[in-house]
């Protein structure tokens, strides 16, 4: 009874609970069906969602109209137009453009001497100046001349040129003046670790403490973003050139284009210039500068006033990178030979000379290099048609060359005991993965007993650093013509077989002509009633309306030649090349008389001749009666 009064009182307690869900459920029901009409009547007035019935990438069904007007579209688009070159397609731009602003009193002096020094290091170096009028010069280089005499403009002249020819093919610009000496390859070394990604400004800054331009005496680096930016503004500039100093009207310039100040360095990367006194002297001054850290690592030097000068620095300073680069070959092979070590096999194993690639190993015996055997005058069995030779020119030379280096390297390995004497024997090849190779077999006398002593002498003149050598575009523009004599009794297979022209060539749009000639009997009828081979014509008709562009097909007849033809099977008809195209024999309408010449013989039966030529087609000057053109 106890158990019955609970559940009762617990059940009493949830009711009002229970009958307010089934109230609300219901209400939410009927009034649901009143809402969703406005609702949805309300959202389509303020916003219009598209509805897409069908899925693009469900298969459709098009009809005829449809169809061909998606043909026609298809045959409007034009082929998309790839570059000639890989590199333009990637966007692939070369490092360093320099640009030298010159004059026509210095053109002879000052910037033929920048070029000798400055162009064989870098990839393109064009000289700027204000007279049309332009010298003549003993040593060729790039000028642009511009008609404009005014000295002021003439940087911004450079720029529009520029910005016209070569912005997009250049990652940095250089600007600089012909009285400046620039180390080329330290230049290019300076700007391959530059990130183009950045806008800058590098050089040296006017001498003021709020100068924000920079020396174009000194040169000046810019990067193809920044120089994009001056050109699009060079008409702002050109109006706001009103300074008598090239540096404040280029510094203006720059700065009201990108907004960048003059830096005279980036990331920890100095851009050192070096500026000369008024009356350098370089025999006097040098031993005196050359102590000066800041002058080794200068990029440029300014201001060189003759051209004497620029090539006394350009001397001192190759020496300075040949004896570096000496330095670091040498390191390298010290670093290799303590490598070698630890590696299998040991030092013993290892190729000489150290850091060139070992021998190539000949597979076969045709791919064994041969030895070209030599004395001090003469070569032996250098080519298959000479047996001897005498030295000369560039091989004189080159033998002597080794012979000193001999001499110089027995010296410093046997000093003043051993004295040189003679060649015996030489021999060297060329190898194309490693260089010329020398072995000597060298007499040399002792100086205390007078004896005769023959020592081997292994040498090599390694390649040096392989470049990739830019080549022009080529392309394939030869047009490969067929000629095709049809007699009456073969015309049963030509359908098939301009069936298979069709598929092959001219579906393909190969760039060829194929020219079929009809031979006739003096007394066959060439009318459309009564023309044996209209039906050939015909598809020949059409085929050459259908197929305009690439390949291309025709024909012509001959008359006075089937009879003759059936008679001698033994005889080929035979073509010779003219420089008369097809498109002029196909617009003549007139017919010629050709005299007959005597068929040759051959010993082989012939059906049908084909002829291919060049890019030039051919005519037929063979046996013909009369040559006429039938077009379509």
């Amino acid at each position: 009874m106890t158990k019955l009064l609970v559940s009762a009182i617990c059940f009493r307690q949830v009711t009002p609970v229970f009958l307010g869900l089934c109230v609300g459920i219901a209400i939410s029901i009927v009034v649901t069906e009143f809402l969703k009409d406005s609702c949805l009547e309300g959202f389509s007035q303020s916003v219009q969602l598209p509805v897409n019935t069908t899925d693009e990438f469900e298969p459709q069904q098009l009809n005829a109209e449809e169809r061909a007007k998606r043909d026609s579209s298809s045959e409007d688009r034009k082929p998309p137009l790839r570059p000639r070159f890989v590199r333009d397609e990637l966007g692939i731009r070369d490092k360093l453009f320099v640009g030298i602003l010159t004059s026509q009193e210095t053109a002879e002096t000052m910037a033929v001497a920048i070029n000798l020094t400055l162009s064989h290091h870098l990839q393109k170096v064009v000289f700027f100046m204000e007279s049309q009028n332009q010298p003549k010069l003993a040593k060729p280089l790039t000028m642009v001349a511009f008609s404009d005499d005014r000295v002021l403009l003439k940087p911004f002249h450079m720029f529009r040129y520029i910005g016209d020819h070569y912005l997009t093919s250049y990652d940095w610009f250089f600007f600089a003046e012909d009285t400046t000496y620039i180390r080329g390859e330290r230049l290019l070394e300076y700007v391959n670790h530059l990130s183009i990604s950045k806008d800058l400004y590098l050089g040296n800054a006017v001498e003021d403490a709020h100068a924000l331009y920079c020396k174009l005496g000194s040169g000046f680096l810019v990067g193809q973003a920044v120089m994009a930016k001056i050109v699009n503004e060079l008409d702002w500039c050109t109006k706001n050139a009103f300074s008598t100093d090239a540096d404040d009207n280029i510094g203006r310039c720059v700065l009201h284009s990108a907004d960048l100040p003059c830096s005279d360095g980036v990331d920890g990367i100095p851009f050192y210039t070096f500026q000369l006194r008024n009356n350098f002297n370089f025999d006097v001054d040098i031993k005196v500068e050359e102590k000066r850290l800041e002058f080794k690592n200068s990029l440029t030097f300014h201001t060189v006033h003759t051209p004497e000068t620029a090539y006394k620095l350009h001397k001192y300073f190759s020496r300075l990178d040949l004896e570096q680069t000496y330095r670091q070959i040498s390191d390298l092979q010290q670093r290799i030979l303590n490598i070698s070590a630890s590696a299998p096999g040991g030092q013993a194993n290892f190729p000489w000379p150290v850091g060139v690639r070992e021998p190539s190993k000949p597979k076969t015996r045709f791919d064994v290099i041969r030895y070209d055997y030599f004395t001090e005058t003469h070569v032996y069995l250098e080519t298959d048609n000479n047996n001897i030779a005498e030295l000369q020119g560039v091989h004189k030379q080159d033998v002597d060359d080794v012979l000193s280096v001999t001499k110089q390297k027995l010296r410093e390995k046997y000093g003043d005991k051993l004295e040189y004497r003679r060649l015996v024997n030489g021999y060297r090849r060329f190898d194309p993965t490693r260089g010329m190779e020398y072995i000597l077999d060298v007499a040399l006398r002792e100086k205390n007993t007078e004896y005769e002593i023959h020592k081997r002498v292994h040498l090599m003149r390694p390649l040096s650093k392989v470049e990739i050598v830019p080549m022009p575009y080529v392309t394939e523009n030869t047009r490969v013509s067929i000629i095709l004599p049809l007699r009456y009794e073969d015309r049963a297979r030509m359908p098939t077989f301009l069936k298979f022209y069709e598929k092959t060539v001219l579906t393909a749009g190969d760039h060829s002509v194929l020219m079929t000639v009809f031979v006739y009997d003096s007394g066959d009828s060439t009318s459309s009633t009564a023309d044996p081979y209209v039906d050939v014509k015909a598809q020949i008709a059409a085929m050459e309306k259908m197929y305009k562009d690439g390949a291309r097909i025709a024909w012509m007849f001959i008359k006075g030649l089937r009879r003759s033809l059936s008679a001698v099977a033994t005889d080929s008809v035979s073509y010779r090349r003219c420089s008369s195209r097809w498109d002029s024999l196909s617009s003549s309408p007139t017919s010629s008389t050709v005299r007959r010449p005597p068929f040759p013989r051959s010993s082989t039966s012939t059906r049908t001749t084909a002829t291919t030529t060049g890019t030039r087609s051919s005519t037929l000057l063979s046996t013909m009666a009369t040559t006429s053109r039938a077009g379509s």
